[in-house]
């Protein structure tokens, strides 16, 4: 059809072509939202199990030696180990997801000492990344535990306000639902790209836990598992409000 064709028509049926042209701005739309929240919060999808057993340290001594030669890597070191149980390899494959954090960490966990992870939180909060952690109120200051370190880097941490034990060990990584109340509270309109990442499973995120027990963490961007996840961290969190603040930077003597 020509141009002049076009301009006819349109003389001819103005109301009609008016209609036609709203439904389809109305769609074009409607489908670059949709492409657009899709491309946001789904670029990478991610299944995964990793496995912590008796076999996994054999290879530890050597990726130590190595550890000054990567001292920040941009992507998870040891990933080449031909050791599919490699304590070192897991580590860093949980501390890379947590690096690649836009906007949240959410950690609800028993206790923590791994300096690896410890690290991963860190590089977290120097990028702006806004962390929150629960914890069961008798492990804080378990031995080795970096609870209180980590409210002297300003992650505020809530407790069970009970003698019940709180003994996840999950983290959410820019939970959708997390992402979008801090957007809102920032009165931010743009978004960066992110991926929704749970991380989940039996293991304690220490030494003994990540390289001399027989554990299991399951990595995933499910969509139901991680929103799941982030509503009951929220629950909890909510549910320990009285607890906030109470756990300082140093212990009372």
């Amino acid at each position: 059809m020509s141009f002049e064709e076009i301009v006819a028509l349109v003389k001819s049926h103005p109301i009609a072509t008016l209609l036609t042209i709203g439904v389809a701005s109305e769609i074009i739309w409607r489908t670059y939202i949709y492409v657009r929240k899709n491309a946001l919060t789904s670029k990478r999808k991610v299944h995964e199990v990793l496995f912590f057993n008796e076999k996994g340290g054999s290879c530890l001594a050597k990726h130590l030696q190595n550890t000054h030669k990567m001292p920040r890597p941009t992507i998870f070191p040891d990933s080449q180990c031909r050791n599919e149980f490699c304590t070192s390899k897991h580590t860093h494959r949980i501390a890379y997801e947590m690096d690649q954090a836009q906007y949240s960490l959410d950690l609800a966990i028993y206790t923590l000492t791994s300096v690896t992870l410890i690290d991963a939180i860190n590089r977290s909060l120097e990028r702006g990344v806004i962390v929150r952690l629960i914890s069961d109120h008798e492990m804080v200051d378990s031995s080795g535990s970096q609870i209180r370190s980590m409210v002297g880097a300003r992650v505020p941490v809530r407790c069970p306000d009970s003698n019940s034990m709180m003994h996840h060990k999950f983290c959410v990584i820019d939970g959708e639902a997390r992402v979008n109340e801090i957007l809102e509270l920032k009165k931010r309109k743009s978004v960066r790209p992110y991926n929704s990442i749970l991380i989940s499973g039996s293991v304690n995120w220490t030494r003994q836990g990540l390289g001399g027990n027989w554990e299991n963490c399951i990595i995933t961007s499910d969509k139901v598992l991680t929103k799941s996840f982030q509503a009951e961290f929220r629950r909890m969190w909510n549910a320990f409000k009285s607890t906030a603040n109470t756990v300082s930077a140093h212990k009372k003597k």
